[in-house]
């Protein structure tokens, strides 16, 4: 039995692993546990999904267990395999909630619908030989004609998902002709064998978070853009998309813009911008200490990101599509060379997300040694978009049903819990 973070993780046979069970007993309860604003500076929070003992708590607080949700098919879609768990964790201070997920993974899953370049070899030598005036000629004459041959879909093909975790909160009593949210958790919006499968319910409204690995998590911004740039004191995390489900819209992102979108034309297997170093305004400045992006931040290439990523400063900004002229593999920078079959080029850009669609801020990491997603999230109690978010009171005494969802590398299927409760625990620090 390896005990991790509160996590009990059974390891038998060859490798394989069985379901994670939790060595406590499992409830449906979670409580938000209070911090003044002193005593938050002491144990700051940093979103950079690591777990410390100071954030949140350990084995010497036991006033702080972790809550273990139980997580099937049954309360899901599809049949993912056996249940998993996730171990959550809350805390709350003025201003924010805090939470905590972890859970078990065989491998981090962090690029969603990449491009992979399956053309040949563009730097090697091709002899291409073809009959010219009777003649059989073999030599490079038809190099050309050969990178023409980058926007064909014959050379690029698609793969890859990302791992996801969303959470579910109710906002207005939701129910379907069948139940309520309070019994049934998100089933009230799931219509298995419909299209769309999830979204409309016959009343209610649910608040929709949803951590994405390879396409929100990556984003670099700044929790607050009071915090210095160089050193911001709780870290530099990416997002969660924020939706909502009603009964007039069914599932619809908040307002505000998203912080990715698709990097091809619908239809069209060909992506439609690659990495390069003339559109990064951080690649190679000329005035590296006056080059800044929107928080102040010294410049990084690529915003920091890895470059198999695709970064840009703005969403509204223009730049030239993907040619035929871009025979470097740029993202190889510093050594920068001709397209090789297994490149890959992002499925989707990324940018700074705006408006209420940005409201939920969070980091996660993967711990190799011990196959463990690590999640911390954080969002303003009151977003001030009582429409499209959950308005958390804690003096309120009141119960807030949730449910979670994970998916492991799939956008569909997935696991599901029964309805979860949050609630908030005394201003005073003692337990109730």
């Amino acid at each position: 039995m390896l005990l991790v973070a509160g996590i009990g993780l059974l390891w038998v046979g060859c490798g394989e692993e069985q379901v994670a069970r939790p060595e406590e007993t499992v409830t449906n309860r979670i409580v938000a546990f209070y911090q003044s604003e002193e005593d938050f500076e002491l144990g700051l929070i940093e979103l950079n999904g690591e777990r410390e003992d100071i954030e949140w708590g350990s084995e010497f607080t036991p006033q702080r267990p972790y809550t273990h949700v139980r997580l099937s098919a049954a309360d899901g879609a599809g049949d993912p395999g056996p249940p998993r768990y996730v171990s959550l964790k809350a805390v709350y201070t003025d201003q924010h909630l805090y939470i905590l997920a972890q859970w078990v993974d065989s491998g981090p899953d962090q690029l969603k619908d990449v491009f992979v370049y399956v053309g040949p070899d563009l730097g090697a030598p091709i002899i291409s030989c073809a009959e010219v005036g009777g003649e059989t000629i073999c030599d490079s004459l038809f190099r050309h004609a050969a990178e023409d041959s980058l926007l064909s879909p014959a050379w690029w093909t698609r793969a890859g998902d990302d791992d996801k975790l969303a959470l579910a909160f109710e906002m207005d009593p939701a129910f379907d002709d069948r139940a309520g949210f309070s019994d049934v958790g998100c089933q009230v919006a799931c219509h298995p064998g419909e299209s769309p499968p999830f979204g409309p319910m016959s009343g209610g409204r649910i608040d929709i978070w949803y951590w994405l690995a390879g396409r929100t998590d990556p984003i670099r911004n700044l929790f607050s853009p009071y915090d210095d740039p160089n050193d911001p004191a709780q870290g530099i995390p990416g997002y969660l998309d924020d939706w909502y489900i009603d009964r007039a819209f069914g599932l619809s992102p908040d307002p505000g813009k998203p912080g990715y979108w698709r990097n091809n034309d619908p239809g069209s297997r060909i992506p439609k911008w690659v990495y390069r170093c003339d559109d990064d305004n951080f690649c190679e400045p000329t005035t590296p200490d006056q080059c800044e992006n929107e928080f102040g931040e010294s410049c990084r290439p690529n915003n920091g990101l890895a470059e198999y990523y695709l970064w840009r400063e703005s969403a509204t900004a223009r730049f030239d599509l993907f040619s035929p002229t871009d025979t470097l593999n740029q993202a190889t920078r510093p050594d920068m060379r001709k397209w090789q079959p297994g490149d890959i080029v992002p499925g989707y850009l990324m940018t700074y997300p705006r408006g209420s669609r940005a409201d939920v801020r969070g980091k996660g990491g993967f711990e190799e040694e011990v196959g463990v997603w690590t999640l911390e999230l954080a969002r303003r109690l009151d977003t001030g978009d009582a429409a499209s978010d959950v308005i958390f009171d804690p003096d309120a005494g009141r119960e807030y049903y949730f449910t979670v969802a994970l998916f492991d590398a799939s956008t569909r299927s997935h696991w599901g819990s029964r309805p979860q409760v949050l609630v908030f625990g005394p201003r005073d620090g003692e337990e109730e």
